[in-house]
Parts: structure tokens; sequence; C-alpha cells
């Protein structure tokens, strides 16, 4: 692993954050991740094509009303589930961390990044959820409130997992850590919560009706659908993702900052890897 080939990630990194400076800067720094990637080998082929044309759906929806939102949104939720299973070639995945064991009786761990569900989230955050929070002080408004959120998810998740034989207590403290801490919060949380929260939950709710019944739905459909999206790791994995994603949703709803739900999710994510079996039990 050369500094080479993490650059075009830095310049990735450098998106994300700017999303809380300027969205001008956001995207600027996203043309400049796509051409470091090609440059690097993170993106081949018609990787910027797909890029493009997932910014051309989200800006369109994002400027579509009536029957036009629905068929737009519809187009720019299947193109960025195509991008994020990695259906579209020409985004090789850069392993920083392959095959680390972090326990006795764990799975092997790799610390992968890539492109498609960070882009999606860049662009659902510039164009069609742009009530990010603006300050310090909102920020922590925005965690008081998820507070209750976060101490509910925690233990309910973590004891489901428990349960089911997916992970045991397992405290443990790695330098890992802190590039993992980095890459889950500003590319894994926030492109999920993006797509979940800030765009399929918040979507769902503005359908009208009564709103507390709409609110609801859209937690309770977000949540599973979340929790299908894991189902590559197995029923138990994505019964617990399902589980969080409601407490997630419930986070979202309560502040309508994908911040406070980026929040939860990161703190259950920490309190995974550094409290239980990460990323979970081998078979025995």
């Amino acid at each position: 692993m050369t500094s080479l080939t993490i650059f075009p990630f830095v310049l990735l990194l450098g998106a994300v954050l700017g999303l809380w400076i300027h969205r001008g800067l956001a995207m600027a720094m996203l043309v400049l991740a796509v051409i470091a990637g090609y440059y690097t080998g993170a993106l081949n082929g018609a990787a910027a094509l797909w890029i493009a044309l997932l910014g051309l759906l989200a800006w369109a929806h994002s400027r579509a009303t009536g029957w036009r939102c629905l068929v737009t949104g519809i187009a720019f939720a299947l193109f960025a589930v195509a991008m994020g299973l990695a259906l579209l070639p020409g985004f090789p995945r850069v392993a920083l961390a392959e095959n680390v064991v972090l326990s006795a009786g764990a799975l092997p761990y790799t610390l992968g990044i890539g492109y498609p569900k960070v882009v999606g989230g860049i662009f659902i955050l510039v164009f069609m959820h742009r009530n990010l929070v603006v300050s310090w002080r909102e920020l922590g408004g925005v965690l008081a409130r998820v507070a209750p959120a976060y101490l509910v998810t925690v233990p309910v998740v973590m004891a489901l997992t428990l349960a089911l034989g997916y992970v045991r207590f397992d405290p443990k403290w790695t330098p890992l850590f802190v590039t993992w801490a980095v890459v889950n919060l500003f590319f894994t949380c926030l492109s999920e919560e993006a797509f979940f929260r800030g765009f399929l939950q918040r979507e769902i709710a503005r359908m009208g009706g009564d709103r507390r019944r709409v609110a609801i739905i859209a937690i309770v459909v977000s949540s599973a659908v979340f929790g299908l999206a894991h189902f590559g790791g197995g029923w138990k994995y994505a019964l617990a993702a399902a589980v969080a994603g409601a407490g997630y949703g419930i986070a979202y709803h309560r502040t309508q900052r994908v911040e406070g739900s980026m929040a939860v999710h990161f703190g259950l994510n920490a309190a995974h890897f550094l409290l239980f079996t990460y990323p979970a039990l081998a078979p025995s």
C-alpha cells in the first residue's frame, strides 16, 4: 500500500468534508478524486460515466415535481443500488488492511474502500438533502436529541447479536481502529445514512397523509430495506442491521439531519468494533 494508492481516497474524503463547507468545494474535490482515481487505478473503464449519470439523476430528481419526481427517484435509487452492489464495472476496491484477525475466534476482516456508495451519498447531500448542520452548536443540539436513540439502540442490537451467537463480548484495542473510524464514519456511515435515511426515509415521509403514520411507515420501510441490503453477511447480520436501522431512522426523524443518524450508526459500529467480536464469530 503506497501513498499514491491512498491519494484518490484522501481527495474523496475532502469531497465528503466539503459538504459542510460549500457544495461547490465538495463537487470540485469529487472531480479531482475521479481524475486521481483513474491515474492510480482506483477507477477504470466507464466509471466516470456511471458517476456522471448518477449525478445527473440526482440533479434531475431534485428539480422534478409530480409524477416526474417518482420516476427520477426510482431511477436514481436503482442506479445507486447497482453501483453500490458493484454491478457496474470500473470500481475496484482498495484494501487498506486485508484478512486481519482482530481476536481469537473471529472471522478475518478486510478493510476496503471504494467510490460507488460514497459518490451516491455526496450527490444526495449536494442535490437532494441540503439541510446539513451549519455550526458546532447545532451539531451539539443534534447529538443531544439522538442520545436517547443511541442509548437504546446499542444495547438492544448487541444483545440481539449475542443471543444469536453472532458475536461475544471481547474488549480490545488495535491501532487499526483509527483508520477504521475515519473510513466507517465518513465513507460507510455517511453514504448509507444519506441513502437510507436522507433519501429513502425522507422521500417516503413526504408522501403526505397522516404525518405520524407516514413517519412510522418511512422508518419501518427504510430499516427493512437496510437489513436486506446487509443480507450478504447472512440472516443474523441482516436482522441485526434491520433493528439497528430502526434506531438510525428514529434518530433521523427526531432531527431531520443525517448527522444525527450518522452519529448513532457510527456509535454502534464503534461499540461493536471495540467491545465485541469483529466482524463476527467464525463458524465453529
